[in-house]
């Protein structure tokens, strides 16, 4: 509770007063073991020029004093980098909500660590069935996949499936929806992002786009643990206007210390290089400024991460719903602020029946996990 307070303490002063960003996103290799149809990251020549761990602590203690609240790590293939581990626990010794975005492939031998280190892990999962190793190209990353959830489940840590929508998948949204209540996970959809020569073919059409959000709102609705908010799927079916908060929310710094803007329909430029600069130096330079501006009033993007933080953001949303009976703020903080881990009575599972679990009803009774009501 004290520590949702001081994450809600120092959103209040960078929203209202120092208007910088809080959570820190960082890629911490670009080396991946899968060869996902709808990414370019595995594409693309392994950048090796990696920042040290000595680096990383220098930018983690630097955030801290400059208010930042969340570590997000991802890449590549996180779990991949040796000392990962050790990072992940750095940030956590210093107070910063820490999450990791990971494809589950290394998550089995992993699992216990990283469950006394890491406030969320995100799981990334396209399917509910072995279809979903075509998809990434690599053979048993389903299995591998479910079992680290599983085993993450048995040693308390807190975790969400991330499913990327695109013409791939278009029949997922139910499957995954069951599949996350099941296991007693959260759920959140995005959708795919295209990538020039690369994924286009994969790419929705409008129609599909709000058929598929539209069906995410209508499990969300029936008490399915989705996280995307009401408003960031109304922006996918409707177009809901919002303005982008990105720079004011969060920074996304390459695995060679450059700071980038995030997917940004506008500007790729580079923003800074703490190999070079400090964090504040970038932070208060001419072009973080200058992205600050361009960002303002912009709502080209749809990826959730983008979209997401901006509607949180805005204050005139904020003041609409806060006193509204199903306050989503609350949800928002009883999803990711909070703790709250209920004993779970799980019973061991063998890893070999990783893949069975989730299609027997039977597992109900025996996951306790806070959801959505």
């Amino acid at each position: 509770m004290l520590r949702a307070l001081g994450i809600a303490h120092r959103y209040v002063f960078s929203h209202f007063w120092t208007h910088k960003p809080i959570f820190l996103t960082h890629s911490v290799t670009s080396e991946c073991n899968c060869r996902c149809k709808i990414c370019d990251i595995w594409r693309k020549k392994h950048n090796t020029d990696e920042m040290t761990i000595h680096e990383i602590f220098r930018m983690l203690d630097e955030a801290r004093k400059l208010n930042f609240v969340a570590y997000i790590a991802f890449g590549g293939e996180p779990l991949m980098r040796p000392d990962i581990l050790d990072i992940l626990q750095h940030a956590h010794d210093l107070g910063f909500y820490t999450s990791i975005i990971t494809n589950g492939i290394y998550l089995p031998e992993k699992a216990e660590k990283i469950a006394k280190v890491v406030d969320l892990t995100w799981v990334s999962l396209d399917h509910d069935s072995n279809y979903h190793d075509e998809m990434r190209g690599l053979k048993g990353t389903f299995e591998r996949a479910v079992d680290g959830i599983i085993k993450l489940r048995h040693a308390g840590g807190r975790i969400a499936i991330n499913c990327v929508l695109s013409r791939l998948n278009t029949d997922a949204v139910g499957k995954l929806a069951e599949f996350a209540r099941r296991l007693g996970v959260k759920l959140a959809f995005d959708l795919m992002e295209v990538f020039l020569r690369s994924n286009e073919e994969y790419a929705l059409t409008a129609s599909e786009r709000r058929r598929l959000s539209s069906e995410v709102r209508e499990f969300k609705k029936q008490g399915y643990p989705i996280l995307n908010s009401h408003e960031y799927l109304e922006h996918l079916i409707s177009g809901v206007k919002y303005s982008c908060a990105q720079p004011r929310i969060f920074i996304m710094v390459s695995e060679d210390g450059k700071i980038k803007p995030f997917w940004c329909q506008k500007t790729s430029r580079v923003l800074g290089d703490l190999r070079k600069q400090s964090l504040s130096e970038v932070l208060y330079s001419p072009s973080f400024k200058e992205f600050t501006g361009i960002t303002k009033g912009c709502d080209l993007c749809d990826n959730s991460s983008t979209v997401e933080t901006s509607i949180f953001y805005s204050a005139r949303r904020f003041l609409v719903n806060f006193y509204r009976w199903n306050n989503p703020y609350l949800k928002f903080i009883l999803d990711y602020a909070f703790e709250t881990k209920r004993k779970s009575l799980l019973t061991p599972i063998p890893s070999s029946a990783a893949l069975r679990i989730w299609s027997s009803s039977k597992i109900r009774p025996f996951i306790t996990f806070f959801v959505d009501p």
